[in-house]
Protein backbone atom coordinates (compact mmCIF):
# COMPACT_ATOMS: atom_id res chain seq x y z
CA UNK A 1 0.00 0.00 0.00
CA UNK A 2 2.76 2.29 0.88
CA UNK A 3 4.66 1.79 -2.29
CA UNK A 4 1.97 1.99 -4.17
CA UNK A 5 1.28 5.59 -2.28
CA UNK A 6 4.79 6.25 -3.67
CA UNK A 7 4.22 5.54 -7.22
CA UNK A 8 1.82 7.70 -7.14
CA UNK A 9 3.52 10.68 -5.88
CA UNK A 10 6.36 10.18 -7.73
CA UNK A 11 4.17 9.91 -10.79
CA UNK A 12 2.37 13.11 -10.10
CA UNK A 13 6.00 15.01 -9.07
CA UNK A 14 7.05 13.82 -12.70
CA UNK A 15 3.63 15.04 -14.57
CA UNK A 16 4.21 18.67 -12.69
CA UNK A 17 8.10 18.88 -13.62
CA UNK A 18 6.89 18.06 -17.10
CA UNK A 19 4.14 20.52 -17.29
CA UNK A 20 6.38 23.50 -15.63
CA UNK A 21 9.07 22.59 -17.73
CA UNK A 22 7.13 22.75 -21.13
CA UNK A 23 5.36 25.51 -20.42
CA UNK A 24 8.28 27.59 -18.94
CA UNK A 25 10.07 26.67 -22.79
CA UNK A 26 7.07 28.35 -24.01
CA UNK A 27 6.72 31.45 -22.40
CA UNK A 28 10.60 31.62 -23.01
CA UNK A 29 10.59 30.97 -26.51
CA UNK A 30 7.06 33.91 -26.69
CA UNK A 31 8.84 36.06 -24.80
CA UNK A 32 11.97 35.87 -27.36
CA UNK A 33 9.57 36.78 -30.16
CA UNK A 34 8.27 39.67 -28.43
CA UNK A 35 9.95 43.21 -28.71
CA UNK A 36 11.53 44.79 -25.06
CA UNK A 37 8.61 46.97 -24.51
CA UNK A 38 6.63 44.30 -23.63
CA UNK A 39 6.52 42.37 -20.19
CA UNK A 40 6.89 38.79 -20.93
CA UNK A 41 8.62 38.01 -18.04
CA UNK A 42 5.11 38.35 -15.99
CA UNK A 43 3.78 34.74 -17.52
CA UNK A 44 6.30 32.96 -15.40
CA UNK A 45 3.94 33.53 -12.12
CA UNK A 46 2.15 30.73 -13.96
CA UNK A 47 4.95 28.58 -13.43
CA UNK A 48 5.34 29.27 -9.93
CA UNK A 49 1.63 28.77 -8.91
CA UNK A 50 1.50 25.50 -10.63
CA UNK A 51 4.50 24.34 -8.97
CA UNK A 52 2.24 24.83 -5.92
CA UNK A 53 0.78 20.80 -6.89
CA UNK A 54 4.71 19.45 -5.76
CA UNK A 55 5.02 18.37 -2.79
CA UNK A 56 8.53 19.64 -3.06
CA UNK A 57 9.52 22.94 -1.46
CA UNK A 58 12.74 23.38 -3.37
CA UNK A 59 10.15 23.21 -6.80
CA UNK A 60 9.59 26.98 -6.13
CA UNK A 61 12.63 27.89 -5.24
CA UNK A 62 14.11 26.28 -8.32
CA UNK A 63 12.12 27.67 -10.68
CA UNK A 64 11.94 31.03 -9.18
CA UNK A 65 15.49 31.09 -10.01
CA UNK A 66 15.18 29.58 -13.55
CA UNK A 67 12.49 32.20 -14.33
CA UNK A 68 14.49 34.82 -13.22
CA UNK A 69 17.42 33.88 -15.63
CA UNK A 70 15.17 33.68 -18.76
CA UNK A 71 13.47 37.02 -17.73
CA UNK A 72 17.32 38.29 -17.98
CA UNK A 73 18.17 36.67 -21.12
CA UNK A 74 14.86 38.03 -22.68
CA UNK A 75 16.19 41.58 -21.86
CA UNK A 76 19.53 40.64 -23.71
CA UNK A 77 17.67 38.40 -26.37
CA UNK A 78 14.42 39.84 -27.56
CA UNK A 79 14.25 42.44 -30.48
CA UNK A 80 14.75 45.89 -29.47
CA UNK A 81 11.42 48.04 -29.04
CA UNK A 82 10.60 50.47 -26.28
CA UNK A 83 12.20 52.84 -23.72
CA UNK A 84 15.12 51.83 -22.24
CA UNK A 85 13.60 52.97 -18.98
CA UNK A 86 10.47 51.31 -19.52
CA UNK A 87 12.16 48.10 -20.16
CA UNK A 88 13.75 48.03 -17.06
CA UNK A 89 11.14 48.96 -14.85
CA UNK A 90 9.18 45.68 -17.12
CA UNK A 91 12.00 43.69 -16.57
CA UNK A 92 12.36 44.65 -12.59
CA UNK A 93 8.36 44.06 -12.17
CA UNK A 94 8.61 41.15 -13.59
CA UNK A 95 11.34 39.72 -11.42
CA UNK A 96 9.54 41.17 -8.65
CA UNK A 97 6.13 39.86 -9.54
CA UNK A 98 8.29 36.17 -9.76
CA UNK A 99 9.42 36.31 -6.28
CA UNK A 100 6.86 37.72 -4.61
CA UNK A 101 4.69 34.88 -6.12
CA UNK A 102 7.88 32.31 -4.84
CA UNK A 103 7.78 33.75 -1.15
CA UNK A 104 4.11 33.52 -1.00
CA UNK A 105 4.30 30.06 -2.20
CA UNK A 106 6.29 28.89 -0.01
CA UNK A 107 4.15 30.49 2.92
CA UNK A 108 1.62 28.43 2.02
CA UNK A 109 3.16 25.16 1.32
CA UNK A 110 4.84 25.77 4.77
CA UNK A 111 1.32 26.64 6.60
CA UNK A 112 0.48 22.89 4.52
CA UNK A 113 2.89 21.16 6.44
CA UNK A 114 2.73 22.20 9.36
CA UNK A 115 -1.20 21.36 9.34
CA UNK A 116 -0.36 17.78 7.96
CA UNK A 117 2.11 17.66 10.67
CA UNK A 118 -0.98 18.75 13.39
CA UNK A 119 -3.14 16.57 11.91
CA UNK A 120 -0.68 13.89 12.29
CA UNK A 121 -0.16 14.16 15.46
CA UNK A 122 -4.10 14.67 16.45
CA UNK A 123 -4.46 11.41 14.81
CA UNK A 124 -0.92 9.72 16.77
CA UNK A 125 -2.74 11.21 19.97
CA UNK A 126 -6.36 9.63 18.87
CA UNK A 127 -5.19 5.98 18.35
CA UNK A 128 -2.92 6.64 21.89
CA UNK A 129 -5.93 7.38 23.81
CA UNK A 130 -8.34 4.48 21.86
CA UNK A 131 -5.38 1.86 22.32
CA UNK A 132 -5.64 2.80 25.57
CA UNK A 133 -8.70 2.71 26.13
CA UNK A 134 -9.59 -0.49 24.24
CA UNK A 135 -6.89 -2.50 26.84
CA UNK A 136 -8.31 -0.81 29.98
CA UNK A 137 -11.75 -2.23 28.23
CA UNK A 138 -9.78 -5.92 27.47
CA UNK A 139 -8.70 -5.97 31.29
CA UNK A 140 -12.02 -5.86 32.59
CA UNK A 141 -13.76 -7.97 30.04
CA UNK A 142 -11.05 -10.56 30.42
CA UNK A 143 -11.37 -10.41 34.29
CA UNK A 144 -15.37 -10.61 33.68
CA UNK A 145 -14.66 -13.86 31.41
CA UNK A 146 -12.43 -15.75 34.23
CA UNK A 147 -14.77 -15.27 36.54
CA UNK A 148 -17.50 -16.86 34.28
CA UNK A 149 -15.76 -19.67 33.95
CA UNK A 150 -16.35 -20.84 37.04
CA UNK A 151 -20.30 -20.41 36.07
CA UNK A 152 -19.14 -22.70 32.91
CA UNK A 153 -17.34 -25.07 35.05
CA UNK A 154 -20.73 -24.82 37.52
CA UNK A 155 -22.76 -25.41 34.53
CA UNK A 156 -20.23 -28.76 32.87
CA UNK A 157 -20.90 -29.89 36.40
CA UNK A 158 -24.70 -30.26 36.50
CA UNK A 159 -25.30 -32.67 33.45
CA UNK A 160 -28.96 -31.73 34.25
CA UNK A 161 -27.88 -28.16 33.10
CA UNK A 162 -30.17 -27.23 29.69
CA UNK A 163 -27.97 -27.89 26.61
CA UNK A 164 -28.89 -25.51 24.49
CA UNK A 165 -28.62 -22.62 27.35
CA UNK A 166 -25.06 -24.12 28.21
CA UNK A 167 -24.08 -24.03 24.43
CA UNK A 168 -25.36 -20.27 24.00
CA UNK A 169 -23.25 -19.63 27.09
CA UNK A 170 -19.90 -20.45 25.56
CA UNK A 171 -20.89 -19.21 22.67
CA UNK A 172 -21.59 -15.19 24.13
CA UNK A 173 -18.17 -16.18 26.07
CA UNK A 174 -15.99 -16.08 22.57
CA UNK A 175 -17.80 -13.64 20.92
CA UNK A 176 -16.90 -11.57 23.60
CA UNK A 177 -13.32 -12.21 23.54
CA UNK A 178 -13.36 -11.67 19.80
CA UNK A 179 -15.19 -8.47 19.91
CA UNK A 180 -12.60 -7.26 22.43
CA UNK A 181 -9.99 -8.78 20.17
CA UNK A 182 -11.00 -7.00 17.09
CA UNK A 183 -11.25 -3.65 18.26
CA UNK A 184 -7.82 -3.97 19.95
CA UNK A 185 -6.87 -4.40 16.34
CA UNK A 186 -8.13 -1.59 14.63
CA UNK A 187 -6.24 -0.27 11.76
CA UNK A 188 -7.86 2.96 11.25
CA UNK A 189 -9.77 4.67 14.28
CA UNK A 190 -12.96 5.91 12.71
CA UNK A 191 -16.63 5.37 13.79
CA UNK A 192 -16.83 3.55 10.37
CA UNK A 193 -14.49 0.87 10.95
CA UNK A 194 -14.86 0.64 14.74
CA UNK A 195 -18.61 -0.29 13.81
CA UNK A 196 -17.27 -2.70 10.98
CA UNK A 197 -14.76 -4.66 13.61
CA UNK A 198 -18.11 -5.23 16.10
CA UNK A 199 -20.74 -6.18 13.49
CA UNK A 200 -21.67 -9.81 13.97
CA UNK A 201 -19.53 -12.41 11.80
CA UNK A 202 -21.39 -14.40 9.11
CA UNK A 203 -21.35 -18.02 10.36
CA UNK A 204 -18.93 -20.25 8.55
Amino acid sequence: MIDKDFDKTENFNIKINIICTFLTITIFSIDLQLPLGVAGGVPYIAVILISLWSPKHNLVIYLAVICSILTLLGFYLSPTGGEAWKVLVNRSLALFAIWTTAFLALKWKNREVKISLLNRQIKEEKEIIYLATIHGAQHITNNLLNQLKIVEIEIENHPEFDKAVSSMFNDMLVEANTLIKDLSSVGNIDGETIRKSIQPKPNT
